[in-house]
């Protein structure tokens, strides 16, 4: 997410709602959606299945069906009173591979045995 402010634009993680201070890691999704570390260390470990087709914040996919894992971030945006970021198991896993294999990023995946 991103938003314009005098001297710029602020990139804030879509799904808690921090602005990113360059040192954080965020990985992009479409048009702009951002997921902090924290947030996709979060959702790793509470991607479940919920009521309800959903939206993709991050790949944008829409219709997704209700026995697809999703998580939901905690930001909400006051003016709607809604949840601004969900995002889909597939898009968790992918953020996280890809903070993984970022070698600027001190933190590792480890996938858990089902």
């Amino acid at each position: 997410m991103q938003r314009s402010v005098e001297d710029g634009v602020i990139i804030t993680c879509d799904f808690c709602g921090t602005d990113w201070d360059q040192l954080m890691p965020m990985i992009e999704g479409h048009h702009g959606s951002v997921m902090c570390l924290d947030c996709c260390k979060v959702a790793i470990e509470e991607v479940k299945v919920k009521e309800g087709k959903f939206r993709c914040t991050l790949c944008l996919r829409e219709g997704i069906p209700a026995e697809e894992a999703r998580w939901a971030g905690q930001f909400v945006r006051e003016q709607f009173e809604e949840t601004v970021g969900v995002v889909c198991e597939d898009c968790v896993k992918q953020a996280a591979r890809g903070f993984s294999s970022d070698k600027d990023v001190d933190w590792k995946w480890v996938r858990k045995p089902l």
